[in-house]
């Protein structure tokens, strides 16, 4: 073990105030800044930074752990992205090989909410200065710090004070706001407030949401796609009319917390036995967690055993009376049934893998493995190919090699020490295309003996050799559109009826990600922008000829409930419905955009889901009281909706007030 001197700390945009040898006080301007933790970089051998972090604010706040490779770099090579809620003393750990970015997000200990590593794949030894700061926040903000160190082993104990930061229904107990539940009575007017009719409010949709007055095909009996002769692409519902999904993610009753820890942070804890507390092991880690659904059981409290049908009616008309017409990614399947329809999407489920994943989690594209797993993944569409309110399939979501900035899965074959069905497919690309060593070591400016060099792991190829970068990009390409095409094909030999929605990716910076489009029926993403228009340029631009659909979106805001915005902040609930209206309809506008699908239905839970996030993102909170400022944005946007898809209304244009994300 070895102490960090906080007495030796060099501040960037930050005051320093109780410096001790194990404790400050840190006060971050709001345009970023960072402290160095002098010497934790000094012995690669120590795997763990440990300490104790307090935010001294009334809400969570994003912290970034930064790697240098040099002392007086200025940009970090890679960097964790933590958030901490606030007013409680909490102990961290981090996992300083993280570097080496084969993981994208990392275990966390009780209080420590979802981390993620980002920046580019770093020899641990390379590391020269590690800082602990922030980007940016929406004013200056101060933090303590005690007790660090660095060690080769990793804690066992992470208990937390005993603050109660969660009231019995499963609200943020430390704050107040208008509306925040305080007894049964006052949950059971508000629930009860929302029964009604689940019914469209405009006479000229049809049953699925699309718009009677424009016939656009004849109709397959399923949901389908056209472009027009304007160059507009648009989905049409099973009796052919317009359709554009404006969706919500995540439609299900309550929403699962975890508790893990926290026990003496709750108001009131759960018992054993009881039918909304869940122990299961974590869906990415090797260890259990306790969840528990408040939002399932203030329903039962209202509702007694008959929760469930009054969730299904009482969504049904808060959604469909507001104009929603989609189900997005993750709904409650009740919803697909009989008696309750509303179009949906789902995600296929498990992926196909092979024992030897090249990068994270891309797969041995080229073994037969793969293909045989893409088949067996296929199978699961049988159950649904009939059914004509499904919209359509997405193969997955948010690949996490994607989010790795221009990366090249070639290079990262070659640094992967395996002998992969991928790499023997590269050496295969590389000797047809040079014919002999030579040739390729003159293009690459290389030494290389023979092919069979490149059958040894290196490093950093493209790095070492910059002339190999135009070779590996293209079997990059190459080896993405065969991890698109391989399970594409297998889907549609399953399932000719219904749409193949890809593979929601998640940024829209490396125009490598894009191959494969063609194989898709529509090209989807996930776009936590402010602004959809320069990501739906920038696919349209790299010359994807596809109709696009947004699969996640969303905003939160700091005036009602929880302690943190998401992946996106905003000044207040007005200007979440400013939001949406500017995003929806500037994505109906654009000739290719056919639906985009808000993330997610209900806030989730004050302490973090199974990964940790705790952001105010939903149309309703956790006592199921609608953010009524949402609902008459999404009401309003709903009415002008397929005007604006199809060029006869502008858009509503106006840009939100927002804040730095909280997430």
């Amino acid at each position: 073990m070895k102490k960090i001197d906080f007495r030796k700390s060099k501040a960037r945009g930050a005051d320093l105030s109780q410096v001790g040898e194990n404790k400050i006080e840190i006060c971050y301007s709001s345009r970023g800044g960072g402290i160095t933790l002098e010497g934790a970089a000094d012995d690669p051998e120590k795997r763990y930074l440990i300490g104790y972090i307090e935010i001294l604010e009334e809400h969570s706040l994003p912290l970034m752990l930064r790697f240098f490779t040099e002392k007086n770099e200025d940009t970090e090579k890679v960097y964790i992205r933590f958030v901490l809620l606030p007013g409680l003393k909490t102990k961290v750990c981090f996992e300083l090989n993280c570097v080496d970015c084969r993981e994208g997000t990392l275990d966390r200990p009780a209080g420590m909410l979802k981390q993620v590593v980002y920046g580019v794949r770093t020899r641990r030894e390379d590391v020269k200065k590690i800082e602990l700061g922030i980007k940016e926040a929406y004013h200056d903000v101060r933090i303590r710090l005690e007790d660090f160190y660095v060690s080769d082993e990793k804690p066992s104990e992470f208990s937390l004070p005993p603050k109660k930061l969660v009231d019995r229904y499963g609200q943020w107990k430390p704050k107040e706001w208008p509306g925040k539940i305080r007894g049964d009575e006052e949950l059971a007017s508000a629930m009860k407030a929302n029964e009604g009719e689940a019914i469209y409010p405009f006479a000229g949709w049809d049953r699925f949401g699309g718009d009677t007055s424009r016939k656009l095909t004849g109709g397959t009996g399923f949901f389908d796609s056209v472009k027009t002769k304007d160059g507009r692409w648009h989905l049409v519902d099973p009796d052919g009319y317009d359709y554009f999904s404006m969706g919500v993610c995540c439609v299900r009753p309550g929403q699962e917390g975890d508790i893990t820890g926290f026990t003496g942070n709750l108001e009131t804890v759960p018992e054993k036995g009881n039918e909304f507390l869940e122990e299961k092991k974590h869906p990415w880690f090797d260890h259990s967690i306790r969840l528990y659904d408040y939002g399932r059981a203030n329903l039962k409290r209202v509702y007694g055993e008959k929760w469930k049908e009054k969730w299904l009616k009482i969504t049904g008309h808060i959604l469909k009376s507001h104009g929603i017409n989609s189900m997005g990614n993750g709904s409650e399947p009740a919803f697909f049934q009989e008696d309750n329809k509303m179009p949906y999407t789902r995600q296929l489920s498990g992926f196909p893998v092979t024992d030897i994943n090249i990068f994270r989690d891309f797969p041995d594209v080229l073994s037969p493995q793969y293909a045989e797993n893409s088949r067996k993944f296929a199978e699961q569409l049988r159950e649904w190919k009939e059914d004509k309110w499904l919209i359509g399939y997405f193969l997955r979501n948010e690949p996490g090699f994607g989010f790795i900035a221009d990366i090249a899965v070639a290079n990262e074959v070659l640094h992967n020490p395996e002998m992969t069905y991928c790499r023997r497919g590269l050496i295969s690309f590389l000797t047809k295309r040079y014919k002999i060593i030579e040739k390729m070591n003159m293009a690459w400016d290389s030494a290389f003996s023979s092919f069979s060099d490149l059958e040894k792991p290196i490093d950093d190829c493209m790095g070492a050799y910059p002339a190999s970068e135009a070779d590996l990009r293209e079997f990059s390409r190459f080896l993405v559109r065969e991890y698109c095409r391989i399970p594409s094909e297998a889907c549609r030999a399953v399932d000719p009826n219904h749409m193949n929605l890809g593979m929601r990716w998640a940024k829209m910076n490396n125009k490598d990600m894009l191959a494969g489009w063609e194989y898709f029926d529509v090209f989807s993403f996930n776009c936590y922008s402010i602004d959809p228009e320069p990501d739906m340029d920038f696919i349209i631009s790299a010359g994807i000829d596809r109709p696009l659909l947004i699969g996640e979106y969303h905003c939160g805001a700091l005036d009602r409930g929880l302690p943190a915005t998401g992946l996106k902040g905003v000044k207040d609930q007005t200007e979440r419905g400013v939001m949406w209206r500017m995003f929806v309809e500037k994505t109906a506008a654009n000739p290719c955009g056919v639906g985009a699908h808000w993330f997610q239905y209900q806030d989730e839970f004050c302490l973090g889901r199974f990964d940790g996030e705790n952001y105010q993102i939903g149309l309703i909170d956790i006592c199921m009281q609608p953010y009524r400022e949402m609902l008459d944005a999404i009401r309003t946007t709903a009415g002008d909706l397929y005007d604006v898809k199809n060029g006869d209304k502008a858009p509503f244009l106006k840009m939100p007030a927002t804040i730095p994300m909280i997430g």
